[in-house]
């Protein structure tokens, strides 16, 4: 068997599959389904091709669910010297703890659902639809052994915009009281998971109740969607919504008391020369940063001098100060109003203060070389100077 060309063509799935008996021969480099180069295929073949995969790859998802029930069952991982499941699962398969958690999950749940796991071996329905059902089940176990093979059958032929409703729909219609009880139960269930990437990134996963949900987008949707935006923002709808998100924690921070002498809310050690050349990266709490980033941090901060030695230990460590006095810091915000890039109405509360020229190459901190930026052009004056002044 070329298992070399298999997982190049399939990421290892069809291997799996032969290994452990749930996908044929047939199925293999030679059959049909591999039988031409992708590009050469006419577009119904390919459409042909994409779903045979999906029932294959549902298959092969569910085999690895059952193996994970099995382990979980039997205790394996703590055998192993793993303090969860979920850990175990980490190290076996290298994947991060939120993909490993979900497929725990469904892994569990699928013990009390015959129907859907059925369907699921046989490829009829997906994961992420086995995940849905499973959320259902979780909430009115009994209706939903009752209702299993309907529910399953009707998940299976409903497009993906609608199995919400109908989900939702088949809740209410089966148990009006539980219905209103699930309301508790989903606030009980909301949950913010944050873990590091290996490329420096933070990565969120979670889930929001209703109101909590209701209030997060009412706040995102007021720095996100287009009324809130720039003409000329050249951003993804998905980096409006991320920078969305920081800016509203950031606004946070500034507003609670005592803290609008720590801006800007991240500790970040930087080496002189570093500062003065503006290159190169520097490490973070989270993962690394840009010099260039360090230094629009610079240009309002707090600032410690401290002095190491050879081996990097502490020798000397000087006052904190600000480098931009609240005294100037009030002129500045009378003086500006806010954003001072042109055709930007941010108010100066939510602004930076930016050095012209930076004070790390020689720029004084007095008004005449400071102006106020919000957050996005104060970055892009930095990775993209110089920016017109608005008159």
């Amino acid at each position: 068997m070329p298992g070399g060309v298999v997982g190049v063509v399939t990421g290892g799935w069809y291997l799996l599959g032969v290994c452990t008996g749930i996908v044929s021969a047939a199925d293999l480099p030679g059959s049909a389904l591999f039988a031409s180069r992708a590009d050469g295929l006419a577009d119904e073949q390919v459409e042909a091709d994409l779903r045979e995969l999906q029932r294959l790859g549902s298959r092969v998802e569910a085999r690895r669910a059952e193996l994970i029930a099995v382990a979980d069952r039997r205790g394996i991982p703590g055998r192993r010297g793993f303090g969860s499941s979920t850990a175990w699962l980490m190290a076996l398969s290298g994947d991060p703890a939120a993909v490993c958690r979900s497929r725990l999950g469904v892994a569990t749940s699928l013990q009390t659902m015959p129907e859907t796991r059925a369907a699921f071996a046989a490829g009829v329905v997906s994961e992420c639809r086995v995940r849905l059902l499973a959320e259902v089940q979780a909430l009115a176990p009994e209706q939903f052994a009752r209702d299993e093979a309907t529910l399953v059958s009707e998940v299976a032929a409903t497009p993906s915009q609608r199995l919400p409703q109908v989900l939702s729909e088949w809740r209410r219609s089966t148990d009006p009281e539980g219905a209103e009880a699930d309301t508790g139960r989903v606030f009980a269930r909301r949950a913010l998971h944050l873990s590091d990437a290996w490329s420096g990134m933070l990565h969120l996963n979670g889930d929001l109740d209703p109101e909590g949900g209701a209030v997060v987008l009412a706040a995102l949707r007021c720095l996100a969607e287009p009324p809130a935006l720039d003409a000329q923002d050249t951003r993804t709808p998905a980096q409006c919504r991320a920078d969305a998100l920081v800016e509203i924690c950031r606004r946070h921070l500034d507003g609670k008391p005592g803290s609008g002498s720590s801006r800007p809310h991240l500790t970040v050690t930087v080496p002189w020369e570093t500062l003065k050349q503006g290159s190169g990266v520097v490490d973070t709490e989270i993962g690394p940063i840009s010099s260039e980033a360090a230094r629009r941090l610079a240009c309002d901060a707090t600032i410690s001098r401290i002095i190491v030695q050879a081996d990097g230990s502490p020798a000397e460590a000087g006052h904190s100060r600000r480098v931009i006095p609240p005294a100037l810091r009030r002129a500045l915000d009378l003086r500006d109003q806010g954003c001072t890039h042109p055709g930007c109405d941010i108010p100066a509360r939510w602004c930076d203060a930016h050095h012209i020229q930076h004070w790390a190459d020689g720029g004084r901190t007095e008004s005449a070389n400071l102006r106020l930026l919000c957050r996005k052009h104060h970055r892009d004056a930095h990775d993209h100077q110089p920016y017109p002044r608005r008159q």
